[in-house]
């Protein structure tokens, strides 16, 4: 298809999207677009490309649940694909699009049963271990491309459960969730926190922090919820839970931070068991970034 007809047919669903939306939702748009635009300026990137990312992730983000979700869904395909090889603005797209939009998921969920909370757990740890062992067998763009072809599918499969709700995919789905959570709101912040480290770091303190936020959190919530004695500032974490966040995430990210592992995983469980500003994973995730970029494993000069 001609490239002008693309443009054309993005530009008319990106108009019929934002035409629509409440003054209080364009307004925090504007303020992602601009930090886009200030970003991609900031490091030499195509500020063109990086507002059109924005654009697609926030319209992706903003209609979940919604069968124009589908489309926005295309739209980021053929945004990623051609794109894939620009390792840190392709993720600082769908990271500030995907915050642009994410207000559905602002609400703290209650932790769900023991059964579905382990559930949860063990497949988190299995996702975290496989992203982290890709690291070794595969080249790391493509990591970052399995990455981003996660976070994707993983929004169109949450938003294909949320529209059947009857279906074996959505019953599947829920099996995991919290029960007065949206569907998908947990993989929401997991995916929010992977892409703010993929932003910003370079690939082995990205593999730390997936060993903190996948690996780390499951296995502080695995011992917790069965080993209980509460912090003393925040009763609903535990203290065996904390130093099992300690002990996997300093053994699992040695390999590729070294040492720095210590520090990592101190901080990351001092985080994870702190009370959360709006997820746990998110705020670790952020956390753990600032803290390796700051050491000297920052992808974009600071």
């Amino acid at each position: 298809m001609d490239s002008v007809l693309v443009y054309a047919l993005v530009f008319l669903l990106l108009v019929h999207r934002f035409i629509s939306i409440g003054r209080r939702a364009f307004a925090v748009l504007v303020i992602f677009l601009v930090a886009g635009a200030a970003l991609a300026l900031y490091e030499g990137a195509d500020a063109f490309l990086m507002l059109l990312g924005v654009l697609i992730f926030s319209g992706m983000a903003s209609t979940y649940r919604s069968k124009e979700n589908y489309a926005f869904f295309l739209l980021a395909v053929f945004f990623v694909v051609p794109l894939h090889y620009f390792t840190t603005l392709v993720p600082q797209a769908m990271l500030l699009g995907l915050l642009s939009g994410a207000s559905l998921f602002m609400t703290h969920a209650r932790r769900a049963s023991t059964e579905v909370e382990r559930k949860r757990d063990v497949a988190q740890i299995a996702m975290g271990l496989a992203f982290i062992a890709a690291f070794v067998l595969i080249a790391a763009v493509y990591v970052r491309l399995l990455l981003i072809a996660a976070i994707l599918l993983a929004s169109l499969a949450g938003n294909y459960g949320v529209s059947n709700k009857q279906g074996i995919v959505s019953r599947a789905l829920h099996s995991f969730e919290r029960s007065d959570a949206i569907l998908g709101q947990g993989a929401t912040w997991l995916a929010a926190g992977t892409l703010f480290a993929m932003s910003f770091l370079g690939n082995m303190a990205l593999a730390a922090v997936l060993v903190a936020i996948f690996v780390g959190d499951a296995v502080a919530t695995l011992v917790g919820t069965r080993y209980r004695l509460p912090l003393p500032y925040n009763a609903k974490k535990s203290l065996w839970g904390s130093l099992a966040y300690f002990a996997a995430v300093s053994v699992i990210a040695f390999p590729f931070v070294g040492y720095l592992s210590l520090p990592v995983a101190f901080v990351g469980a001092l985080v994870e068991s702190a009370p959360s500003l709006i997820d746990d994973n998110f705020d670790t995730s952020v956390t753990l970034t600032v803290l390796l970029a700051l050491l000297g494993y920052a992808s974009v000069a600071l």
